[in-house]
């Protein structure tokens, strides 16, 4: 790939004491100094390389755009003017930049390996990407500017074991924006990159890693492990404060009458005092439906929630941060729950497939929710009822919605 200027990692380099304590200041800000913009435009992502554009104002597809095959994760831009959209199908390289000014494709760039999960910073100047696949038998690494949409840096990394299936999965940016948490499944490892020098450091998961959640005062870092026939499945908590980042927390699942068990997301309510973790089910077993509530600050579970819907995967908060929308793998149900009461309040069925994501409006009124039976349904958020839905015309449309910078799938900016 001509436009790659390659730089392989032979060893992982160490971050410096000094260099960790310049950070700290910037990460203990609750929120990244970027104001957000909320597009009046939700974006929806198809595997089938489409992205819809839907006009919340009408509720009419405004565009169709061209993607890349698996393309069902995306990131939008502080100020709402672009997505980056991977695509992650079997022998996709794509990365594809989506102009919401112009509502057109401004770039394709090819990364690597199957992109998974191109992530923006908090600041809005770079993109972060990682990979499904190994390239030339290493994680890849690649960063993107924002301001030209070329090629900042590409870090290769050097793994022992064979992969076990994909070999990374999500990512997120500490809120200074300076440092990229990613995860490498091969060998069951954190990985942290600092971008002012692109040095690299590891740190052990104690199972497949699968999703860092970086805390809203910045000093922790929350890891969702899947869990393995030695392991169970749960989290285990990073000080970000310390230079060796040492482990200051680590909780199991409590699964309790759970039919199969896999840990996958988990997130901050939006005040910060709870952290939700959900029960999917591993491969194709997708029979999970706990979501677990534990305390930020003791690190101590509190309560569980079983919802109807099977193989829950996502908690996506309201903007009021009142209540959560648990989205699934196994089956059309969402579930709706009360964040103070921590109770569910209803279950809806919606849709002929299974659930996707969600995302609101920002005065919380209105959900749009996908579903793989390619529709986006609008949920009016005091009735609990779906009011529209908007079709597309293709199925495997149960992927992501976009109308807002996030430094995660499901929490949403704090003021």
């Amino acid at each position: 790939m001509s436009e790659i200027n390659r730089r392989e990692v032979i060893k992982t380099l160490g971050l410096t004491a000094a260099g960790l304590a310049v950070a700290q200041s910037g990460q203990e800000a609750q929120a990244q100094a970027t104001p957000v913009v909320w597009s009046d435009y939700v974006v929806f992502l198809n595997a089938n390389a489409k992205a819809y554009v839907v006009d919340t104002r009408t509720d009419q597809v405004v565009a169709s755009l061209d993607t890349a095959r698996g393309a069902t994760l995306g990131s939008m831009t502080p100020d709402a003017q672009k997505v980056y959209v991977s695509g992650a199908a079997e022998g996709e390289t794509r990365v594809v930049v989506l102009d919401l000014q112009n509502l057109r494709v401004a770039k394709v760039l090819q990364t690597g390996n199957r992109p998974k999960h191109g992530l923006v910073s908090p600041n809005g100047q770079r993109v972060g990407v990682d990979h499904w696949g190994l390239s030339e038998g290493k994680l890849r690494l690649v960063f993107i500017r924002t301001a030209d949409d070329t090629i900042e840096q590409v870090l290769e990394i050097p793994v022992q074991n064979q992969p076990k299936g994909v070999t990374s999965m999500h990512n997120a940016w500490s809120w200074d924006s300076r440092y990229f948490y990613s995860v490498d499944r091969v060998d069951d490892r954190l990985i942290v990159v600092d971008t002012t020098d692109w040095s690299v450091r590891t740190f052990r998961s104690p199972s497949v890693p699968h999703y860092p959640c970086i805390s809203p005062d910045g000093k922790e870092l929350w890891l969702i492990h899947e869990g393995n026939n030695q392991v169970k499945p749960g989290i285990v908590v990073y000080d970000l404060t310390k230079p060796d980042l040492p482990v200051i927390a680590q909780m199991d699942m409590p699964l309790i009458g759970e039919e199969a068990v896999e840990a996958h997301h988990g997130n901050f309510t939006q005040d910060g005092r709870y952290f939700m973790a959900l029960n999917r089910g591993p491969g194709n077993n997708l029979r999970g439906r706990e979501v677990a509530f534990y305390s930020a600050r003791s690190k101590r579970l509190l309560h569980r929630v079983s919802c109807a819907s099977t193989g829950v995967g996502h908690a996506y908060n309201t903007p009021d941060g009142r209540r959560a929308i648990a989205t699934n793998y196994g089956n059309n149900v969402i579930t709706v729950i009360d964040i103070a009461g921590l109770r569910t309040l209803k279950d809806l069925v919606i849709g002929k497939g299974r659930m996707g994501h969600v995302v609101f409006t920002r005065d919380g009124r209105f959900g749009y929710v996908s579903n793989a039976d390619g529709n986006l349904y609008k949920l009016d958020m005091r009735s609990l009822q779906v009011v529209k839905t908007i079709e597309t015309g293709q199925t495997s449309g149960g992927g992501q919605v976009v109308n807002v910078w996030t430094n995660l799938f499901e929490e949403l900016p704090r003021a």
